[in-house]
C-alpha cells in the first residue's frame, strides 16, 4: 500500500529514516501504528496538497513533535469544553483522538485510541473550529491517503483537498 502511495503521490525518493519506536511511544504515552511507522520512515517531513502528516522529525526533535501534538490536544479539549455534546476528548489515554496529521488548519486527522492493536485504530476527521461533526474512517493512515489520491473522498468532510483546481494532491517535501 505503502508504493502505491508513493506513486500516485508522484514521490520517487525515501527518508530512509530510522527511529527509537520503543522511546518514543513510552515518551507519547501510547505505541503508534505500523502503518504510520512506515511512512514517516519512507517520507520526509512535507505536505501533501493541503494535508500534512505530523513527522517526528519535522520540528528538529521528537520531543517537539510530541509537544506539538500535546498542544492540538490542549486547544480541541478547550474548544470541545465549550461547544458542549462532542463526543470525543483529545489525548493519548483509551478512548481519546490523538493527532497524526492536520489538512489546511481546518479539520484534524485523528486516531482513536482504543483497547484494540494500534493497526485497527479508526482515524476521526475533526473540524476545529468544532461547526462540522467528526466523521470516522476505519482504515489506514496509507489507505486513507491513498483513497484520497484517488479521489475516493471516504471523508466528505475533507473532500475539498482533492477537488480543488490547480492543487495537486502531490508530495512535497520541506526544504
Amino acid at each position: 500500500m505503502l508504493s502505491r502511495l508513493a506513486v500516485l503521490l508522484d514521490w520517487g525518493g525515501s527518508a530512509d529514516m530510522k527511529f527509537d519506536w520503543p522511546a518514543l511511544a513510552e515518551a507519547a504515552g501510547h505505541p503508534f501504528p505500523e502503518d504510520y511507522r512506515r511512512y514517516v520512515e519512507r517520507f520526509p517531513p512535507g505536505e501533501i496538497g493541503f494535508l500534512k502528516v505530523l513527522h517526528p522529525h519535522r520540528w528538529g526533535a521528537e520531543e517537539n513533535f510530541l509537544t506539538y501534538a500535546r498542544n492540538w490536544h490542549d486547544v480541541m479539549n478547550d474548544k470541545a469544553e465549550l461547544a458542549e455534546g462532542f463526543p470525543y476528548h483529545f489525548g493519548t489515554s483509551p478512548g481519546a483522538l490523538r493527532v497524526w496529521g492536520t489538512v489546511n488548519l481546518d479539520y484534524l486527522l485523528c486516531w482513536h485510541l482504543n483497547d484494540g492493536p494500534p493497526e485497527r485504530w479508526p482515524t476521526v476527521v475533526c473540524d476545529t473550529a468544532m461547526v462540522d461533526p467528526p466523521e470516522r474512517y476505519a482504515g489506514t493512515v496509507t489507505e486513507l491517503l491513498v483513497d484520497l489520491a484517488e479521489a475516493r473522498n471516504p471523508t466528505p468532510v475533507i473532500s475539498y483537498v482533492t477537488e480543488i483546481e490547480g492543487a495537486p494532491f502531490r508530495f512535497c517535501p520541506y526544504e
